[in-house]
């Protein structure tokens, strides 16, 4: 997993692209917990977390392209 200052360095192509992996690896602990090879519960929590602070991190990146592009236009 990163870090939060590892997450903020990463561009717009990797955030997006960590986003997924880390979709994909959440579903997948789903089915391992369900079918009761996995006990570690826990695991998913911090898996979701995870997306969260990447989903913070693309918006970030959005609102700083909105921004930049704002002020072009306004220049």
């Amino acid at each position: 997993m990163l870090s939060s200052q590892e997450i903020k360095s990463l561009t717009k192509k990797e955030v997006l692209k960590e986003l997924e992996a880390a979709r994909e690896e959440v579903m997948k602990r789903r089915i391992t917990v369900k079918t009761k090879h996995e006990k570690d519960t826990s695991s998913i929590s911090k898996l979701k977390r995870q997306v969260a602070r990447l989903k913070t991190a693309l918006k970030e990146i959005e609102l700083e392209e909105m921004v930049e592009s704002s002020k072009k236009i306004e220049a």
